[in-house]
């Protein structure tokens, strides 16, 4: 069986020893929770995951390997939803993130981006997903790092609030956390760009180790 990973530069392993700490972070990293979960399991690893990437782009890497058919365990680690992507001309993903300060970016978060949209989107893109795993039977288990996801006193409607209790059994946290939050609060160590670093990841992969099995 293999372990597929999915998600963002938390996924991926950005500053982990084996990638490097520079950050041109040429390749997946084999020290992050998921890989070390497919160690552990006798599993075969392969990870998509994409730094600096919004929710969009994860589903559609999901929903891609998921129409492939084959029965292998996705974990999946949604990013902040405050990331817009979208395609050029060449279908090439590109990603706006609050960060940038480009043209670009400043017209984005300026004219068009609203929390309201955000959640609302990363909802559904959300529930996309865990239709289509549920659809294929593909196991999989998924983790969150934007906890706006499930907020409800602002920018809230009917269609978000059912959404957010919709996706709420599937989402799997650290001990009630973000992996990040999670990681201060058992004092790992973190990078200068608040990646949690080869510790929290070796007890991330113990503590999420009992889902996987759940997840089987």
């Amino acid at each position: 069986m293999k372990l597929k990973s999915f998600g963002c530069s938390f996924i991926f392993g950005n500053n982990l020893k084996d990638n490097d700490r520079d950050g041109k972070y040429a390749t997946p990293s084999r020290l992050t929770w998921p890989a070390l979960l497919a160690q552990e399991c006798n599993f075969d690893y392969t990870c998509y995951a994409n730094p600096g990437s919004g929710n969009l782009r994860i589903l559609e890497s999901i929903l891609t390997h998921a129409a492939a058919g084959e029965r292998d365990l996705f974990v999946i680690g949604w990013t902040w939803i405050d990331r817009f992507d979208y395609t050029d001309l060449s279908d090439k993903w590109r990603t706006i993130l609050p960060v940038d300060n480009n043209q670009l970016a400043q017209t984005y978060y300026k004219e068009l981006h609203s929390q309201y949209r955000d959640k609302l989107s990363t909802l559904i893109y959300i529930k996309t997903a865990i239709d289509t795993l549920n659809h294929y039977r593909i196991p999989f288990m998924m983790t969150f790092m934007d906890e706006l996801i499930f907020e409800t006193k602002w920018h809230t409607t009917p269609a978000v609030t059912s959404t957010q209790d919709f996706i709420r059994p599937y989402m799997t946290t650290f001990e009630g956390n973000t992996f990040l939050d999670w990681s201060r609060k058992n004092n790992y160590e973190i990078s200068p760009t608040l990646h949690p670093l080869e510790q929290a990841h070796k007890s991330a992969a113990k503590l999420m180790i009992k889902e996987i099995r759940k997840s089987l």
